[in-house]
């Protein structure tokens, strides 16, 4: 069962509102939206009209409310019941998968349950009683078994003689570079002194040489440049002037369309999106992304290949992405719009 139109989501009161909540939600938005009072496209405004109507009279009617709520709880069982469903299936497949991953490495024998002896008839006789079960025959050899256990025997020899090699180099290193041949070293390479001359005057330490410049981290620009530098790639020849930041639309609404023909309406009603694409029914959108200038909506059609940006108080910076099934922008459509929606 699936349900189109959320009427609780076209009037914007929640589930548990009465009556009089219900009937002040369709008056503000008659008066909001009434064809005859809207401005942009008649079409969309009727359209709109229409939607807020058919809320309208689903709840406000207790019968029709009440059967149309049975209508959502049911499809959001029968929505929860395909869930559990899906993820039993998909943990017996996981279950299989590793039965037959340790059938393979250990054997099948080890896992296969006990068969029922099969009895048969001699010549027409009726089968007798049943034997006891013969006990089970003593495991035959594992060839995997025994290659296991070598593998074993060669890595404790490998770790064994890596460990002797290594303390017996440490050993010897020390036995070499002993104090006694440092000392001798050391008098060895040591210069023979000339005796101080009695006129010779002490000298001071030398003065250390200046050292050159050099742009430290904190005198470099984010990219490893001077700040004086223009920046690489596309920040080239822009200007580093922050821009203005628009005003914060929080309920808002637009009617867009495309170079390509597609025309779309843009509601925003506290920041929640939603999106009547070429006379679909509306859908709440989710917010991509939403920063101080931008904001990217998507989920606005069934396949997901729908992807509107919008420039936060222009009404001539909105645009179409179309993208195809791995989400890949294949081509992008300037759209024309009337209102502001953020």
């Amino acid at each position: 069962m699936r349900i189109d139109v959320d009427h609780y989501l076209v009037l914007g009161v929640s589930r548990t509102a009465d009556a009089a909540m219900i009937r002040a939600a369709y008056v503000a938005l008659a008066k909001r939206y009434h064809p005859d009072v809207a401005a942009g496209n008649p079409e969309l405004a009727a359209f709109n009209f229409r939607q807020i109507t058919d809320a309208y009279q689903t709840l406000s009617d207790p019968d029709a409310r009440a059967c149309y709520d049975a209508r959502v709880q049911a499809a959001l069982d029968a929505e929860r019941t395909r869930r559990e469903q899906v993820a039993a299936i998909a943990l017996a497949a996981n279950a299989a998968a590793k039965a037959t991953m340790a059938e393979r490495l250990f054997g099948r024998s080890a896992f296969n349950a006990a068969r029922k002896p099969v009895v048969k008839s001699v010549a027409g006789r009726p089968p007798g009683p049943l034997l006891p079960p013969r006990p089970a025959p003593p495991p035959a050899y594992l060839p995997h078994a025994d290659a296991m256990a070598r593998r074993r025997s060669i890595l404790v020899v490998a770790v064994v003689l890596m460990t002797f090699i290594g303390v017996g180099g440490y050993l010897a290193t020390r036995a070499v570079k002993g104090p006694g041949l440092q000392v001798m070293a050391a008098e060895t390479a040591r210069p023979v002194e000339a005796k101080p001359s009695v006129e010779a005057k002490p000298q001071g330490r030398p003065k250390p040489k200046p050292v050159p410049p050099v742009n430290q981290p904190s005198q470099l620009g984010p990219s490893g440049l001077p700040p004086s530098a223009p920046l690489p790639g596309t920040m080239v020849g822009h200007s580093a002037v922050p821009r203005p930041v628009p005003p914060l639309i929080a309920d808002g609404q637009s009617v867009c369309i495309a170079d390509d023909g597609a025309k779309f309406a843009i509601i925003n009603r506290s920041g929640e999106p939603t999106v009547i694409y070429n006379g679909a029914p509306p859908v709440r959108a989710s917010v991509q992304l939403a920063d101080r200038y931008l904001v990217v909506l998507n989920n606005i059609v069934p396949s997901d290949t729908i992807i509107i940006g919008i420039k936060r108080g222009l009404e001539t910076g909105t645009y179409v992405y179309y993208a195809d099934t791995r989400g890949a922008i294949t081509q992008t459509v300037t759209a024309r719009c009337e209102g502001q929606a953020y």
